[in-house]
């Protein structure tokens, strides 16, 4: 962190990799033309995640044309969870790709703002609705997380816990409301915007002619589903590659 811990100002963290590492192995992957992904969460290994990226695209790019190596090379940070505003800019400004697993959200949604204080979790933490224009890829962390990703939609729409619908308080309020998403986001973000961040849009993520035929069927279209429903929603069939490979019996 770059600051001590709110409930232990002794600590901020230790650092696995320094930041003049992290930039020689960013740069080093990204100039024999790999997409580099760099596991962050704390504002501290956000900055330097930022900074090594920053200097692999400068390496390779005008500087006045970052943002558009950027689409190019589609770099991302994994969790990008803790943000420092100055880095939320940044990123925005680059374009990378922030790649975020809503259900730690509401995982740590009961400590966090003892370990972190109020003004840093307000604006620095579990960011969603801000980085959207971002195309943020949405997943589960499994198997830190549960892997269902009608559990992490919950999480990134009702800002509550998709296994008891409850919030940090035990009540139905949504925590942090402001960064929540929208059904259709959240569907987006498990689907076309994976496909983005894997060089497969148009290929996976969608349903249309051309596409991989992988695709599983509900009961009724998402947009219409209660949020609270949502959590506990079954699957009625699943194809892959054309076929079907699994049909519910009830």
């Amino acid at each position: 962190m770059l600051e001590p811990y709110n409930d232990r100002p002794g600590t901020s963290g230790s650092m696995l990799v320094n930041g003049s590492t992290l930039t020689s192995l960013a740069t080093s992957w990204a100039t024999e033309g790999f997409q580099v992904n760099i596991h962050a969460i704390g504002d501290r290994a956000n900055r330097n995640a930022v900074d090594a990226l920053q200097a692999a695209l400068e390496l390779h790019c005008t500087r006045n044309d970052l943002s558009s190596c950027q689409q190019h090379s589609r770099h991302r940070i994994e969790h990008s969870q803790i943000i420092h505003p100055d880095d939320q800019k940044r990123i925005h400004e680059l374009g990378i790709i922030p790649s975020i697993q809503p259900t730690h959200a509401t995982s740590d949604m009961a400590y966090a703002e003892d370990r972190l204080g109020k003004e840093r979790t307000s604006q620095e933490a579990y960011r969603m609705r801000s980085f959207w224009p971002l195309q943020p890829i949405l997943g589960s962390d499994f198997p830190v997380e549960p892997p269902n990703p009608l559990h992490g939609m919950y999480a990134a729409v009702a800002r509550r816990s998709p296994r008891t619908g409850l919030d940090a308080d035990g009540g139905k309020g949504s925590w942090y409301p402001g960064e929540a998403l929208t059904v259709r986001q959240a569907l987006e973000g498990f689907t076309a915007a994976p496909a983005r961040g894997a060089f497969l849009e148009g290929r996976a993520g969608v349903i249309r002619e051309g596409s991989f035929a992988d695709w599983v069927v509900f009961d009724e279209p998402l947009e219409q589903v209660a949020v609270e429903e949502l959590r506990g929603l079954k699957v009625r069939e699943t194809w892959v590659a054309g076929r079907l490979v699994y049909s519910r019996n009830d």
